[in-house]
């Protein structure tokens, strides 16, 4: 047999091995099913074992994850939970934890027993409003709003140009609260603010001047 062989692997590991992985799996990727373990399975197919190995190894589905420690039907716990409970459950939590995009809430919950996204999608549709009022500037400090607009601009490549308006066209909205909104709450103008994070403003637009003026002449 080729060693290659992802069957012969998960064969040769021990109960130990294969459950660290198949939880580890399970826990990234906010698994509450069979069905949604079959789907991420089907993106990454080999990651882990798949869900006739599992089967035949540990009996079912319901007994590997008895055997993980968790329980078979937590997923459905939800629905014992009104509309108006949940919202406020995850509000709260938004909140402690200083969410503001729903890209966050999915990293920030994990282990954590909160609902996934897609269940919530399904209670409640468009989920935005649970995560707007935690990305208005005030909910944050002026060393946060700072460190949101340097990791934005590293993120985005313009830690060459400090373009105000590059980073406007593209700068994540579910994240970080406008410029303009920055800039008048913590009364700085974005070149005072680009000082502030260690930036060579002033040089670069010198720099940019010049290279233009140059291009335009030759």
């Amino acid at each position: 047999m080729q060693a290659n062989d992802k069957r012969i692997v998960w064969k040769e590991m021990n109960d130990f091995q294969l459950l660290g992985i198949i939880q580890e799996f399970i826990n990234k990727n906010e698994i509450q099913s069979v069905r949604q373990y079959q789907s991420k399975l089907n993106e990454q197919p080999h990651a882990v074992p798949s869900t006739w190995f599992i089967n035949t190894r540990f009996k079912s589905w319901d007994n590997l994850l008895l055997t993980l420690g968790k329980k078979p039907y937590d997923r459905y716990r939800w629905n014992a939970i009104n509309n108006s409970d949940l919202e406020q459950m995850v509000k709260e939590f938004v909140k402690e934890n200083r969410i503001c995009s729903q890209r966050k809430y999915e990293k920030v919950i994990v282990g954590r027993g909160m609902p996934s996204l897609s269940t919530l999608k399904k209670r409640f549709g468009d989920l935005n409003y649970l995560f707007k009022q935690e990305k208005d500037s005030d909910k944050y400090t002026d060393f946060e709003l700072l460190k949101l607009i340097y990791d934005e601009i590293n993120r985005l490549g313009l830690t060459e140009s400090l373009s105000r308006t590059e980073f406007e066209k593209s700068y994540d909205k579910s994240i970080i609260p406008s410029p303009s909104t920055i800039m008048r709450q913590m009364n700085k103008s974005w070149e005072m603010l680009m000082q502030e994070l260690g930036f060579d403003y002033r040089k670069t637009k010198v720099e940019k001047l010049t290279k233009n003026l140059k291009q335009s002449h030759s």
